[in-house]
């Protein structure tokens, strides 16, 4: 569930969803994660460590970052 809340994956869902609807290939730019306990992100942060650690792995620059923030409210 955080990673649904992260700001990242809210921004990648944005790109396509422009209705209500949230039909499968709305989500095809959400990146597929592994959250066991082998994957590259440490899903025990808070959301906005989350954040932070998918940027790094996606390769976000600071624009990118930016505008995700700055745009993006957050999730409780």
């Amino acid at each position: 569930m955080k990673y649904v809340k992260s700001k990242f994956a809210r921004a990648m869902l944005g790109v396509l969803k422009v209705t209500q609807d949230n039909k499968r290939a709305t989500w095809s730019y959400v990146p597929s994660q592994n959250f066991t306990p082998a994957s590259d992100i440490d899903w025990s942060q808070p959301i906005a460590g989350i954040d932070r650690q998918l940027y790094a792995k996606y390769g976000l620059d600071d624009t990118e970052i930016s505008f995700i923030e700055s745009h993006v409210k957050e999730m409780d």
